[in-house]
């Protein structure tokens, strides 16, 4: 087999990145995942290629370069430092990045004065995490608030997470994690003991048509839900469905999702729709991606109390995020 420079990386991102995270972005102050005011964490590297994924910069495990086209002035400073010779300019005159040379070394962001660059991922360790979320320990105290661990997807660096909410629990910080559940029990299994709210996607019953809109199947995450639901978990647990126009929205899902939840019963569970945006559209570009929806609509509040009611009738408890 040959490797090319993508594989390297990816090869790379698993020895390399064992006894460190790597994250993309800290959030402070956030209200909408998870109660009170909370430090959201954001791990990097997703095995969902979802088609309306806002957070596009998450899904590859390893640090890539992200390009502003808007900022470029055209210096051509980047090109002279690339030790890889991955910048050129095209025939058109436009500079283009080769992604399978670029190794996100952060030369040419270090000349480029326009801020037209930036390098997103970083290895971090647990002590560094957790001085950064500790500064805003009284707004936690004050607002019942605490970390949340999102992504990508969290389970992908299921080691380092799991550690992270432990250490986060022994400084008793209230924890949330969201994930897609895509991920072998047993590593979910341990990371949910340091859990406190658990925010778990369902996206589509159809197994087909859930690999076509997120390039798996749906088997092992309706397996863990299961689990999970079946069994005393001391999380708080919150599905989350996000309503895609086309996608997910069909009365038919709905009806699947809802007749699948009911048998575990109203006070296990609350229900979460999430009205789909475009707002992570725009970065695609800057990672060199296609965003393949571009000309679907967000749904209007009729079609959520829709959804919201055909939930509410298998008796469980829903509400629109």
């Amino acid at each position: 087999m040959v490797l090319t420079n993508d594989s390297i990386k990816r090869n790379k991102s698993v020895a390399d990145y064992d006894k460190k995270g790597i994250i993309f972005n800290i959030q402070r102050f956030s209200v909408h995942d998870g109660p009170g005011i909370r430090t959201l964490v954001f791990m990097k590297g997703c095995p969902l290629r979802c088609l309306w994924c806002c957070n596009p910069e998450s899904l590859k495990s390893y640090p890539e370069l992200g390009f502003i086209e808007g900022n470029c002035v055209k210096c051509f400073s980047c090109i002279d430092v690339c030790p890889n010779k991955a910048i050129t300019v095209s025939e058109d005159g436009k500079i283009v990045t080769d992604r399978e040379y670029c190794e996100a070394c952060g030369k040419c962001v270090e000349v480029c004065k326009y801020n037209a660059r930036k390098i997103v991922g970083k290895n971090e360790t647990i002590d560094s995490i957790l001085a950064e979320v500790e500064r805003d320990r009284l707004f936690y105290t004050n607002s019942g608030g605490g970390i949340t661990v999102s992504g990508g997807e969290p389970t992908q660096q299921h080691e380092f997470v799991g550690e992270f909410l432990k250490q986060c629990q022994e400084h008793f910080l209230n924890t949330a994690i969201e994930t897609c559940g895509y991920v072998k029990w047993e590593y979910l299994e341990q990371i949910l003991e340091d859990v406190d709210f658990l925010y778990y996607d369902i996206k589509h019953m159809d197994p087909t048509k859930h690999r076509e809109f997120t390039g798996v199947s749906n088997e092992l995450i309706l397996e863990n839900i299961e689990r999970i639901l079946s069994n005393k978990v001391k999380s708080i647990i919150v599905i989350r469905i996000p309503i895609i126009p086309g996608y997910t929205d069909s009365e038919k899902n709905i009806i699947a999702i809802g007749e699948f939840l009911r048998k575990f019963g109203a006070d296990k569970i609350m229900i979460e729709l999430l009205p789909y945006h475009q707002l992570g559209s725009s970065k695609y570009k800057q990672y060199g991606m296609e965003y393949k929806i571009k000309n679907i609509k967000p749904p209007n509040l009729e079609h959520m109390e829709t959804i919201k009611k055909i939930i509410k009738s298998y008796g469980l408890k829903c509400q629109i995020g």
